[in-house]
């Protein structure tokens, strides 16, 4: 088991990320990495970690970089969801690296390794900075082009979030920004809200339940029995600040970014039959792709569905035909 009070002691071992030179070893890091399956051994691939921290407002984020030794081509930017972290995104890291492209991926503040309260946030556009501020060390040190971008739920609305609202096009200019199962509204949304406005004045938060959004039973359980960096409190800070990003979304005016969404037809988290044509009005460009059955989690479905899924991930990116083999 990896606890969140040695994620504390590593945050606070590592100095500010280096694009240049792999992170020195330490018992701390070693442990995480083979915790959550991230290092080499375990993805089966050659590759430098770089991890340390960079400073976004108040917030201390830990940003990674998994760096391909030969002539990379290209970077791709990963974006976790809702109380997930880099360590739980070992699926997508392994087949991006099969497809020869190098990886960037930072916990969001309230996540992981990085600072704040857990799973909480003040605002979703703290998120978006700390994505503005990574982008903004990648730019520096020239990580090879063309970049891409691929965000999971909560990490597709600080896509959408950032394109809207942060000029995310100009600073990056993505080739390709890949939204799986985005988040705009929850299921249930108009019923819960509700009592969510009533809970909020007595208490913090409410005590998470933890969703069957994928069909890996391993993973399920792996996120309720073996994963201490998951919080078991969903915050109240954090639902109002998800209303206000919808309220943001609604008021901004159509971008012209032409967004790939890859959705499951099983997914019970987010209301996407609502959310698909409204994501469609806001980014008229976008294009969307059913995955037949799956479920919310699409980074951490079973092998089945998460097959077909990185099979259209890769003919968006242009690497249907280069990919490894994953397990």
């Amino acid at each position: 088991m990896f606890t969140r009070q040695e994620a504390e002691r590593l945050r606070e071992q590592l100095t500010p990320l280096d694009f240049e030179h792999a992170a020195p070893e330490s018992e701390l890091l070693t442990r995480y990495r083979r915790h959550y399956g991230i290092d080499g051994e375990s993805l089966g691939l050659e590759f430098t970690h770089h991890i340390g921290v960079i400073s976004s407002n108040e917030y201390t984020v830990v940003c990674q970089y998994f760096c391909l030794p030969q002539v990379e081509s290209g970077t791709a930017f990963l974006l976790h969801g809702y109380y997930d972290h880099v360590g739980l995104f070992r699926h997508l890291i392994q087949y991006c690296l099969g497809c020869r492209i190098s990886v960037v991926i930072f916990d969001f503040p309230g996540h992981g390794l990085s600072s704040g309260k857990p799973a909480s946030i003040g605002s979703f556009q703290e998120y978006c900075e700390a994505f503005t501020d990574c982008l903004g060390a990648a730019k520096s040190a020239a990580l090879p082009r063309p970049w891409v971008a691929v965000g999971q739920s909560t990490g597709s609305a600080v896509l959408m979030d950032s394109f809207q609202h942060h000029k995310l096009q100009s600073i990056a200019n993505f080739e390709q920004s890949i939204l799986l199962c985005p988040l705009l509204y929850p299921v249930g949304w108009s019923l819960s809200r509700f009592v969510f406005y009533l809970t909020r004045l007595f208490l913090p938060g409410i005590r998470r339940s933890f969703a069957r959004n994928s069909h890996d039973e391993d993973f399920l359980a792996f996120l309720r029995n073996s994963d201490e960096l998951q919080s078991k409190t969903l915050p109240t800070a954090w639902v109002t600040a998800m209303a206000e990003y919808q309220k943001r979304f609604l008021k901004a005016d159509s971008h012209a970014s032409a967004l790939h969404i890859i959705q499951g037809t099983d997914d019970n988290t987010v209301d996407w039959k609502k959310n698909l044509p409204l994501i469609a009005r806001k980014f008229p460009a976008s294009k969307t792709y059913f995955i037949e059955g799956a479920r919310h989690h699409m980074v951490n479905e079973s092998l089945a569905y998460r097959d077909k899924i990185f099979a259209k991930l890769g003919e968006l990116i242009g690497r249907s035909d280069t990919a490894d083999t994953i397990d």
